[in-house]
């Protein structure tokens, strides 16, 4: 930003620097802009718009090789301009002339140009040329030259008398006047950003064909003039008819940038100008094509991937694919490009350009990658067991359950061996406190026969309440169940049923004791119990259900008729007790009467017997089973391994060949790692995923298409394509 004294203070340096008069560049700074810094101009039919307190155009100030943009390079180039006109026509009237309307156009009417703008401009500037005495004020732009004498003749054949002269300064300002000083009013950019998002945002761009679905309609309509022309051409036909000029001189080609030269421009401009970033970028937002195009190409890139690589690797995948919509982005806009403006095609500059399209899409194609959901993975049987009973809070040895790499690495630096005595001494915790919770006991009650035989004896007094009623008629529903259950066996003509059928008969009787009711529902679950474990034969199978079927209808018989007497709940409770009494004796089986603790490994055998144990240990037996060596006997291995002689023999080894006591450090390398390996995050996250999971924010912001698209046409502005002028 700068103030006016500022603006002609610097036009003065450069006039005495250049060799440029003094009153000629202040003439022309005060006509243009009045010393505004960041004066701007209305956009011409070329789509450009003069900028600075010289109003310099896009092409100009490219030819003079300055930044616009900056007010001093602005004032740099006007003065050097000026400087070249003047060495070119001599006369200041045709230097003014010549800067306002254009050289050409003055060597076209040999001499100022009869357009009312341009004789107005040179009179306003050429009257301050005159001045010999080079008296101007370049304090706040305010002075204003002596009024010249009535025979001054600034324009040729134009006598502007000094009357005339102040009576148009005097002239109220005309409709023009007073819209473009509207427009320069509603945008007075303040910063370079500001301006540089100016002269790159404009929508109307996408209707003159200046973005991307514009260049692919021009370039594909260049294309196929030329195959069309071409083949009729090798038909026959002549050049004049087809319009093909074979003696026009070719353009020379441009270098290829190379993909340094790429990064270096694209770096440049988002370092120097990232207002033309912002204003380009959001000038291709306008672009329906832009719109739908990005989608598409990663669609295409989706659906092109096998699915089978895109499981097994997914986040490999997710940063090819976006790595590769920025390579394709930047290709296929290199190419629109090219073929729009030049009607060629650089395949060098496309695959240059294409590369550094995936190298700035890169970065964020990592971050998606890193944050892209791993593909549930399919556990196998024994890994299903091992994500179960993780989650009840059992250890397990993570090289047995998952043998990843990293798993490895841990488990063979901290001792497999250690680790599984660490997760046998965790595991028989978690199994005392799940058999307590079976029996409903109180954590700090240690499990032992003579527990379990008074816990039976409580249990008991169910099954004495179910024998105090004496009888137990048969109502109709029995009989109903049985005779529909005895047909359906009888229906099976082709095996043998006998047994079942007998079962079924004997129970066809009018009433039942209490006695007896309860000794043959004991009797009858046992033995289905038996008969149905995964380990029976077929004929046992079938045995055991018709056995369980004949147990649930004395239940069901004796739970009606205590209902009857008003007592439903003795039968509940018999069914409550009679579960819990089974429990007892499955952790009778497995308890170490010594040590009071219940084995893993037994409960495992049973597990891997088929053999039913309580609901609250069958998870943890399962798992048992699967990985015996995190559930050993902990009376066999003593204290709980923490530093070993090898970590302290070692690490002091190390220490005394170092020379440096804080290599002895090392020493808690291996039971750190132990620690690690046990502990419940690490459990919980050595399996493989087997969960869906949802995408973050992150993920979505960095795999979205419009984020690579928009990365892969950075590369057009490294090539200067999208550089003012446009």
């Amino acid at each position: 930003m700068a103030t006016k004294d500022e603006i002609f203070a610097f036009a003065a340096q450069e006039a005495e620097r250049q060799g440029v008069p003094l009153s000629l560049v202040q003439g022309v700074v005060e006509a243009e802009s009045g010393g505004a810094f960041n004066a701007i101009g209305p956009k011409t039919r070329f789509n450009d718009r003069a900028y600075g307190p010289m109003q310099l155009m896009g092409a100009t100030a490219k030819d003079l090789g300055v930044n616009r943009m900056d007010w001093r390079d602005n004032i740099r180039g006007g003065v050097k301009y000026l400087g070249q006109l003047t060495e070119r026509f001599q006369d200041p009237t045709l230097v003014a002339a010549a800067y306002n309307a254009g050289p050409a156009t003055v060597d076209k009417y040999g001499g100022v140009p009869p357009f009312k703008e341009t004789q107005n401009y040179v009179k306003k500037v050429v009257g301050m040329a005159q001045k010999d005495n080079e008296e101007w004020t370049p304090v706040g732009g305010i002075a204003q030259p002596q009024a010249p004498t009535e025979d001054w003749k600034p324009v040729a054949g134009i006598n502007v008398p000094v009357q005339q002269q102040v009576q148009q300064r005097q002239t109220a300002p005309t409709s023009a006047d007073f819209m473009q000083s509207v427009r320069q009013q509603a945008f007075q950019p303040k910063t370079q950003f500001q301006q540089d998002v100016a002269a790159s945002f404009n929508p109307l761009d996408v209707f003159r064909g200046k973005t991307t679905g514009g260049q692919l309609i021009t370039g594909t309509a260049d294309l196929m003039s030329r195959g069309i022309k071409g083949a009729l051409s090798a038909a026959g036909l002549p050049d004049e008819y087809l319009g093909i000029d074979r003696n026009k001189p070719q353009p020379v080609a441009p270098p290829t940038p190379s993909i340094s030269d790429i990064l270096k421009g694209t770096y440049k401009v988002a370092t120097e100008r990232p207002g033309l970033l912002v204003g380009g970028l959001g000038t291709s937002v306008f672009d329906p094509t832009n719109l739908v195009l990005p989608g598409a190409m990663q669609k295409s890139m989706v659906a092109a991937t096998p699915t089978a690589i895109a499981q097994m690797a997914p986040r490999t995948v997710a940063l090819a694919q976006n790595i590769g919509a920025g390579a394709g982005t930047a290709a296929l806009s290199s190419a629109a490009a090219q073929q729009a403006t030049t009607g060629t095609i650089n395949p060098a500059q496309v695959m240059n350009e294409a590369a550094v399209g995936g190298i700035l899409t890169a970065p964020t194609a990592t971050v998606s990658a890193l944050t892209t959901p791993r593909a549930p993975a399919n556990l196998t049987q024994a890994q299903l067991v091992a994500e179960r009973a993780i989650a009840e809070g059992a250890t397990l040895p993570p090289t047995q359950v998952n043998p990843s790499i990293l798993n490895r690495l841990i488990e063979g630096i901290s001792g497999k061996q250690q680790t599984s005595q660490i997760a046998s001494v965790k595991n028989q915790q978690l199994i005392n406190e799940q058999a307590r919770k079976a029996l409903n006991l109180a954590p700090d009650v240690e499990i032992t026969p003579q527990v379990l035989q008074q816990f039976r004896a409580e249990k008991g007094l169910a099954y004495d309440a179910l024998r105090s009623n004496p009888t137990y008629y048969a109502d109709k529903p029995f009989f109903a169940e049985l005779n529909k259950e005895t047909a359906r066996l009888q229906s099976m003509k082709s095996l043998d049923v006998g047994t079942e059928l007998k079962l079924l008969n004997n129970l066809k009787q009018m009433n039942f004791n209490g006695d007896e009711l309860v000794e043959s529902i004991k009797r009858l679950r046992d033995s289905a119990q038996t008969n149905s474990s995964p380990l029976a034969n077929a004929r046992d199978k079938d045995l055991g259900r018709a056995q369980k079927f004949a147990a649930q209808q004395l239940e069901a018989l004796a739970e009606r008729e205590l209902t009857r007497l008003g007592q439903p709940d003795l039968m509940k409770n018999f069914q409550q007790a009679r579960q819990d009494i089974a429990k007892s004796y499955t952790i009778e089986k497995a308890l170490n009467a010594t040590t009071g603790n219940v084995s893993g490994a037994d409960l495992g055998n049973l597990a891997r017997q088929g053999k039913i144990v309580p609901a609250e240990l069958q998870t943890l037996a399962n798992a048992a089973g699967a990985y015996p060596t995190a559930f050993q006997n902990v009376a066999r291995i003593g204290s709980v391994p923490g530093f070993s002689p090898l970590d302290i023999g070692t690490a002091g080894i190390a220490s005394a060949a170092a020379g440096n006591p804080s290599v002895m450090l090392s020493a808690a390398t291996r039971p750190t790692l132990r620690s690690l390996a046990v502990s419940p995050m690490y459990q919980r996250n050595m399996l493989p995923s087997s969960q869906p999971q949802v995408p973050g924010l992150i993920n979505r912001v960095t795999s979205n298409p419009m984020t690579n698209y928009g990365l892969g046409q950075l590369p057009e502005y490294g090539t200067e394509r999208f550089l003012l002028p446009r």
